[in-house]
């Protein structure tokens, strides 16, 4: 499976089971090093700073990768429960009895529905709860049977196993089409993201979709990856340094940056200048809709305007 696989179940988080849209680790510390305090060797801070939270390639959103299943880009599009039972009968995606949570999913298996009709038994090996404001966040650590062999699902920068956060809804992991990269939160299905990944990075931020805020999510996740378009191509490189903040006051402005762009769960509605972008400080490379339907404006980044949810900010240069 190549890095733009995605995993999706309940939106609800299987409540029979237990497995709730929230994601992370006890006390901030992780397998990729998020230290109490929040800040990590990826730059993930309280006041909003962030890498752009893309996998080295700049590709995927979740950043999940199956290693060793497959070189030929089978997608794992969905999960169900394999066997569990609280009550005596087998849990559905609708189900009654007593629901598991947290780490009572440990040794759980589960099916992987996968793109090419095919199935794959995933198990959940560790279950991690996050301090402070993200006492309501889980993650799990989860792997899949391959070979005889059961292999992670996510994994850090040493090739080691890595946990997952899970977040209602799903998103388009095309690129270059209209709707790539969208952002489903009224689905029956849910996304699990690889932490380090941009949708677990704007869940950490504090965007939340049990939380009510469905747009600030969607935009956060179109702005770490640079999605000016809002096709799902990104136009940025792993490790660029961006401020973010948006119209809640969740995450607030606590830098003196250069505005880049304001934007929305359908991509940037704008850019301040060309210069101040990171398609061109970074990437090199031009969005398409750039500048017919994204136009540079002196004012964009100064206020929220045209349903912004989400404004950016680079380093001056």
């Amino acid at each position: 499976m190549n890095e733009d696989s995605t995993a999706v179940v309940d939106q609800y988080g299987l409540s029979p089971n237990g497995l709730s849209p929230n994601g992370l680790s006890p006390n901030g510390l992780s397998p990729n090093g998020l230290s109490p305090n929040g800040l990590s060797p990826n730059g993930l801070s309280p006041n909003g700073l962030s890498p752009n939270g893309l996998s080295p390639n700049g590709l995927s959103p979740n950043e999940i990768i199956f290693n060793g299943l497959s070189p030929n880009g089978v997608q794992l599009n969905g999960l169900s429960p394999n066997g569990l039972s609280p009550n005596g009968t087998p849990i559905g995606i609708v189900g009654v009895g007593t629901p598991l949570t947290g780490a009572d999913l440990v040794g759980s298996t589960w099916t992987g529905h996968l793109s090419d009709g095919t199935n794959l038994t995933i198990r959940v090996d560790q279950a991690q709860q996050l301090a402070g404001a993200n006492t309501d966040v889980w993650s799990y650590q989860l792997s899949g049977l391959v070979s005889g062999a059961f292999r992670p699902l996510c994994v850090d920068a040493a090739g080691g196993p890595a946990f997952a956060v899970s977040v209602s809804g799903t998103w388009n992991l095309a690129a270059g089409v209209p709707g790539g990269g969208a952002y489903h939160a009224g689905t029956a299905d849910f996304t699990i993201a690889c932490r380090g990944s941009a949708i677990a990075k704007c869940v950490e931020l504090g965007y939340k979709p049990w939380n009510g805020v469905v747009p600030q999510l969607a935009s956060c996740v179109r702005a770490l990856r640079a999605d000016y378009c809002g096709d799902g191509t990104p136009h940025t490189v792993n490790g660029t340094m961006v401020n973010i903040y948006d119209n809640l006051g969740i995450q607030d402005d606590a830098v003196d940056w250069t505005p880049e762009a304001e934007w929305t769960p359908d991509g940037a509605t704008c850019v301040s200048k060309k210069k101040a972008t990171r398609f061109d400080q970074v990437a090199n490379e031009r969005p398409s809709c750039y500048p017919h339907t994204l136009k540079p404006e002196n004012s964009c980044g100064t206020g929220f305007s045209g349903g912004a949810a989400i404004i950016t900010e680079l380093a001056p240069r």
